[in-house]
């Protein structure tokens, strides 16, 4: 059972210079912090990020949070049995937001062989996104459930999980690494149609005890501003509106050959996907290091529409972006225009079903060949 820390002050802003790290490993006090919050402590389930708040919502968010009808660019479906232990080791990646700690390093494995070469990000891309260099981060050792509107998280180095149920919450300056966990988990989790205005900027989310169940941001109502995410299966999991992905890195996903997930088969992990939702940006982002699809788009919780994909560096996946429409008609007002695409493992940039009509313009390939967009009913 894991300690978690009840935000409830109105405000209150933890910050290198105000927060105290506790002694201590997982499991420690929660966080102390001047002015002090009215707070409590309750317990934890182990594997979820926090108890369930809404009939049907599972540690993943909700009912099929993960898609049980999940969509490879091969077109095919796969169902999601309960996960057990990876048979097989997962790819992971050494490198780590600018100004961050370094995270306990898991053994290096070769990645797959068809696993395309990511392109090579400009370096201010990258550099920018994360943590500051020179910020002090304080240590805090459990997950955070935050339910004080506009409470401003800044300067820590979470080991554990993070839960948002305000509105107005900022996070920034930080990192979060989640714990270790039998069960499956989201390092920020913004689902639970409490959290609109949630704002991420200058962070890092990185799994410090990689698995096939840990993913990286889930929810809608949220901004990602120069965040770096890595070492998880999904980086960015959407299922409502109003979502804004800009300045930021995501890269070397988990990928299992052997993921008990999807039966046995290798991990659908995705940089970006969309299960429903409108009014949803995606720009000036790196993007690389997916095995299944940088940007998702599957209808499998509803529609989805009015999404903008621009000016990205973008490969990875069987084809890069996967369109899926999933009996529920086409996806309205999807705009893709002035990105850099590097290689897929398929060799396709984009697959669409010919019922959607994407406007495409002042797309690239980073190697001078023809962008290339598949068609297909999906």
């Amino acid at each position: 059972m894991t300690a978690i820390l009840l935000l409830a002050g109105a405000g209150v802003h933890f910050g290198a210079a105000k927060a105290t790290a506790p002694a201590g490993e997982t499991g420690a006090a929660p966080i102390t912090a001047q002015p002090s919050p009215s707070s409590a402590a309750e317990t934890l389930t182990e594997g979820a990020p926090a108890a369930p708040s809404a009939k049907g919502e599972s540690a993943r968010g909700t009912d099929d949070l993960d898609g049980t009808s999940h969509d490879d660019a091969a077109g095919k479906d796969s169902a999601t049995p309960a996960p057990a232990a990876p048979s097989t080791p997962p790819t992971t990646a050494s490198g780590v937001g600018t100004g961050s700690a370094a995270a306990p390093a898991p053994a290096a494995n070769p990645a797959p062989a068809s696993r395309p070469a990511a392109v090579s990000p400009p370096p201010a891309s990258t550099s920018a996104t994360g943590v500051p260099a020179g910020t002090a981060l304080k240590r805090h050792d459990g997950d955070l459930v935050i339910r004080t509107p506009g409470t401003v998280i800044d300067g820590l180095d979470i080991r554990g999980f993070v839960r948002v149920e305000a509105p107005n919450v900022t996070i920034r300056n930080s990192i979060i690494r989640g714990r270790d966990t039998t069960g499956d988990a989201i390092l920020i989790y913004a689902g639970t149609g409490k959290s609109a205005g949630l704002v991420v900027h200058d962070t890092e989310l990185v799994a410090q005890f990689p698995s096939h169940r840990v993913n990286g941001v889930y929810g809608y109502g949220f901004t990602l501003t120069r965040v770096a995410i890595h070492n998880v299966i999904d980086s960015v999991h959407i299922f409502g509106n109003d979502v804004v992905i800009q300045k930021s890195w995501l890269h070397d996903n988990l990928h299992y050959a052997n993921d008990p997930g999807w039966n046995g088969g290798p991990s659908h992990d995705d940089s970006i996907q969309i299960q429903k939702g409108s009014n949803i940006v995606i720009t000036g982002n790196v993007i690389s290091g997916a095995y299944n699809a940088a940007l998702q788009i599957t209808q499998d919780q509803g529609t989805v529409s009015q999404v903008s994909f621009t000016s990205n560096l973008v490969s990875g996946g069987g084809c890069t972006i996967n369109v899926a429409e999933k009996g529920k008609g086409a996806i309205k007002g999807l705009t893709i225009s002035n990105n850099i695409f590097g290689g897929s493992r398929f060799g396709c940039s984009a697959l669409i079903p010919p019922t959607t009509t994407a406007t495409m313009s002042g797309n690239t390939k980073s190697d001078g060949t023809v962008v290339r967009v598949d068609r297909r009913a999906q």
